[in-house]
């Protein structure tokens, strides 16, 4: 999953920042390449408000051969801030899928209407009701800046809100998902945009629990330094919780780990960091 996160900051204490950022506050953006299955962050990059989230796009992924190279036979799954014709065909020619909203003002050409398929029982508790699947070629070619993707595939699901939505009023939504993933169920390929949702919880965890605002300094390194540390305190929670057998990080172990490292003398804490770190993610188990 790629996505950003917003971090404001003054113009009084930053003045190397352009006086407006997001929804006109100064700020920076941390823009983060997360594996949801190891609840772990992959690639990271701080940009100022001069560098939009597809400009984030290229410095995070695309302009690094070996990242991508990586990646091939993957899914990355982008939300619109990312959407960009261009990007989605130098992912394909690397061998990486992506899934992606339509944009509302995409060129697109229907080839096909494919049959629907059942979805598998219990998907997302019966939430996905696909209304459509298509086989479509994505993108104008008089558009100069964009690309002509055939063979894409179009999904339109309606998906019912959560149970606790509903209670607060929420409506379905209707995602037209676009995707080169063939080898799923339309619901699957639904499901696999649904669980974008993990990386808006990681950010809210990092801002309420990590306390990532609450910055070093103000320079522009101090400013990255702050949120890459934040991402070494992550890492290091997500260690301790496999460590201790647990499947997620509990803010109880959060604070029990602050504790205990508020206790470490300084001269043990510069011979662990001689140590060898266990591998992660973890390898694969022999078969």
């Amino acid at each position: 999953m790629l996505d950003s996160t917003f971090l404001r900051l003054a113009l009084g204490v930053a003045p190397w920042l352009p006086s407006t950022g997001g929804k006109d506050h100064p700020g920076v953006r941390a823009q983060v390449l997360y594996a949801p299955a190891f609840d772990l962050v992959e690639r990271l990059v701080v940009t100022d408000t001069r560098s939009n989230d597809v400009q984030g796009f290229d410095a995070l992924l695309l302009d690094d051969p070996a990242r991508l190279a990586a990646l091939a036979g993957g899914t990355l799954v982008v939300d619109l801030g990312y959407y960009s014709h261009a990007r989605f065909a130098r992912l394909r020619t690397a061998g990486v899928h992506f899934v992606s909203r339509l944009h509302a003002q995409a060129a697109l050409r229907i080839e096909a209407d494919c049959p629907l398929q059942i979805p598998l029982p219990g998907l997302d508790g019966g939430r996905i009701t696909i209304q459509s699947d298509q086989r479509i070629t994505l993108g104008s070619p008089t558009n100069r800046a964009g690309a002509v993707l055939p063979g894409l595939r179009l999904v339109t699901a309606l998906v019912a809100a959560t149970p606790r939505a509903q209670r607060a009023g929420a409506q379905p939504t209707v995602y037209r998902l676009i995707t080169d993933r063939w080898d799923l169920s339309a619901a699957e390929v639904a499901q696999l945009y649904l669980w974008r949702w993990e990386i808006e919880l990681f950010f809210r965890w990092l801002k309420h629990r990590v306390k990532l605002p609450i910055w070093l300094g103000y320079s522009r390194n101090a400013v990255e330094l702050t949120v890459a540390l934040a991402m070494v305190v992550h890492l290091l929670l997500v260690l301790a919780a496999r460590a201790v057998g647990l499947t997620r990080r509990p803010p109880a172990l959060l604070a029990r780990l602050r504790a205990n490292l508020s206790q470490v003398p300084a001269p043990t804490v510069l011979a662990a960091m001689q140590l060898p770190l266990p591998l992660w993610p973890p390898a694969p188990a022999p078969t």
